[in-house]
């Protein structure tokens, strides 16, 4: 009987062998389960033999190190991209409003003019940079449609809430343009 470290190290070669199958047809989906039965061994062979080791269906040292690779350079490329946080967190109860400008107002004329796609009573959004009264309408109208006070401001309520409609409709990895 495999004692709990080997259970657990056969549980993170089945995780990193799932994982791969899903991105490899070669490779059959295992059960995580910390034992290393026939299904293990033939998805851990077929991992060998597409990397170019011997495909023994055993995880020697070599296997191990290359499967770790491929397997951390898999999640990496799989991440989302990053985000840049572009509504500042001080002063908190920070506020854009009419006759701002600066790029942070750009990204909201964008996000709005995007959305208007979604929300028919946003209209037009002129992309100036500039927070003039068309985009205090259509950030009021955004808010309307949202329940939140339709101030035309843009605080870190309505910014959390043009952030989270943008990104609930444009910004799924499942969703193509």
């Amino acid at each position: 009987m495999a004692n709990q470290n080997e259970r657990e190290a056969v549980r993170n070669l089945q995780r990193y062998l799932r994982h791969l199958s899903y991105f490899n047809d070669e490779i059959t989906e295992v059960p995580i389960d910390g034992i290393f039965g026939s299904d293990t061994e033939e998805a851990l062979r077929a991992f060998q033999q597409t990397e170019g080791l011997p495909a023994t269906g055993r995880a020697d040292q070599a296997t191990w190190e290359r499967l770790f690779e491929v397997y951390t350079n898999s999640v990496a490329s799989k991440q989302p991209p990053r985000q840049i946080g572009h509504f500042p967190q001080i002063p908190e109860d920070y506020t854009v409003e009419v006759g701002e400008v600066q790029f942070l107002v750009n990204i909201i004329q964008n996000a709005l003019q995007e959305l208007s796609a979604v929300y028919d009573s946003i209209g037009e959004v002129p992309q100036s940079g500039e927070y003039d009264v068309a985009t205090a309408d259509a950030v009021r109208a955004f808010q309307e449609a949202n329940g939140l006070a339709p101030t035309g401001a843009v605080n870190r309520t309505t910014w959390n809430a043009i952030s989270d409609a943008y990104n609930r409709n444009f910004n799924s990895p499942y969703l193509r343009r």
